[in-house]
């Protein structure tokens, strides 16, 4: 088998890797190769656990940046609200104390809409969910996936061998807990 150039080989890495082309025909006809040849290189750089792995690190990233989204967004909201008590103290002690009061209720009317508002559009909880609220329910979400999945190849793969395979290579890709997860290198 001729080796292909090294800028070929990436390009076709590439094209799996960010699911532009996920099955190794779509990529052997965009880089005009034969799919047995994508085939072999998807096995030897093991593309599919590198692929899972970039989705993992989005994912980790996603959460980052959410969580120091949601923490931003808190402590301006308690900026906020924090101004209104402040005012709202002012007011009480001045002669026009019941015309104050009426407007700061409507501004806080309106900041409190405002907050859910954007809360809303960040995707974050309006019951007040902490995130380990949030990613316990995402895991039990998650095994409710696995069972659904584990179910399936139950009822629809007949062969008992292949139907092992696939379960126990699922359930070795996807940790029962997340205190189960180990960092790379880990025993």
């Amino acid at each position: 088998m001729a080796k292909a150039p090294n800028k070929v080989r990436e390009d076709a890495r590439k094209l799996f890797l960010t699911g532009e082309s996920s099955s190794n025909a779509e990529i052997a006809l965009r880089l005009r190769l034969k799919p047995h040849t994508v085939g072999e290189w998807r096995r030897q750089e093991d593309w599919d656990a590198l692929k899972l792995k970039v989705e993992q690190r989005a994912a980790e990233k996603l959460v980052e940046r959410l969580s120091n989204e949601r923490v931003s967004l808190n402590s301006n909201h308690f900026k906020l609200w924090n101004f209104v008590i402040t005012d709202l103290v002012k007011g009480l002690r001045s002669d026009d104390s019941e015309e104050k009061v009426k407007l700061l209720e409507r501004v806080s009317a309106i900041i409190d809409r405002a907050q859910k508002g954007q809360r809303l559009a960040r995707g974050l909880s309006l019951d007040g969910q902490t995130e380990e609220q949030i990613r316990a329910e995402a895991t039990a979400n998650n095994h409710k996936l696995v069972d659904l999945f584990l179910d399936l190849v139950k009822t629809q793969v007949q062969d008992p061998e292949l139907r092992d395979r696939l379960a126990r290579a699922l359930l070795e890709w996807v940790p029962a807990d997340a205190s189960e997860v180990q960092p790379e290198g880990g025993n």
